[in-house]
């Protein structure tokens, strides 16, 4: 694949391009016209045809999802399957999880539950979603563990948390907890786990 045109045009030294100011008249939105200096000339015309012929999925790939050293590039099939298995489960089931990059919305968060605190909190989340679903239910359904968690968001964070429950006929369940800048939070989904989701 070639590289895009660089940013000054791909001309290695000032004598490759015309270095002179060129005067041009400029017409104006009231009809007027003034005079208006273009620095230099563009390196190369819009309807030139020996510009590179680049892939631009391919150039986004790389733009948004850089390979680091020692990192393998995911391929296609694994994007496909990460995206399905967002889409099925709405952000709680992931196996197929193709690397960190911007454009991976929800990501696992495989260490986050060796932290002590971090479970603490995450059960004090699922455990307000609970009393709303018991509330609106008619249940008592408590909190036993954390299961697993994964994580979106930009402005705040979203949690996406499987944990294990007491005091009902269901074993598992799902909480979307939204934790807002101001530190409020909402449980738009709270359900048992649907049935057929990937393993826990």
């Amino acid at each position: 694949m070639s590289s895009p045109p660089r940013h000054d045009g791909g001309f290695s030294s000032e004598s490759d391009y015309l270095p002179s100011l060129k005067k041009q008249k400029v017409d104006e939105e009231d009809g007027e016209s003034s005079d208006c200096e273009s620095e230099q000339p563009l390196p190369y015309s819009l309807s030139d045809s020996s510009l590179p012929d680049w892939d631009i999925e391919e150039a986004m790939e790389d733009l948004y999802c850089p390979v680091g050293p020692g990192e393998k590039k995911a391929d296609k099939a694994v994007w496909d399957r990460y995206f399905q298995q967002i889409r099925e489960s709405e952000g709680f089931d992931i196996k197929d999880y193709p690397g960190s990059c911007p454009i991976t919305s929800i990501y696992p968060m495989t260490n986050y539950l060796d932290t002590p605190a971090n479970v603490e909190m995450l059960k004090g989340y699922c455990a307000k979603a609970l009393e709303q679903y018991n509330t609106n239910n008619g249940t008592k359904y408590e909190v036993d563990r954390i299961l697993k968690v994964n994580e979106g968001g930009c402005q705040g964070f979203i949690f996406y948390i499987t944990f294990s429950v007491k005091n009902g006929e269901d074993e598992y369940f799902q909480a979307k907890v939204v934790e807002h800048i101001n530190k409020s939070l909402e449980f738009p989904i709270v359900r048992p786990r649907v049935k057929g989701g990937l393993d826990i």
